[in-house]
């Protein structure tokens, strides 16, 4: 379960950085944010 918290930081961290520093992947952060929130919403 330790290892599963480890991984979801670094994913969290790893996203941060790249919407900061990668032009274009907060485009694709929020479509893949939307496509799940959408499926939750129904």
């Amino acid at each position: 379960m330790k290892f599963f918290y480890w991984f979801i930081a670094l994913a969290l961290v790893a996203t941060v950085l790249a919407v900061l520093f990668v032009p274009g992947a907060d485009d694709l952060v929020e479509q893949t944010f939307q496509r799940y929130l959408g499926r939750a919403a129904r």
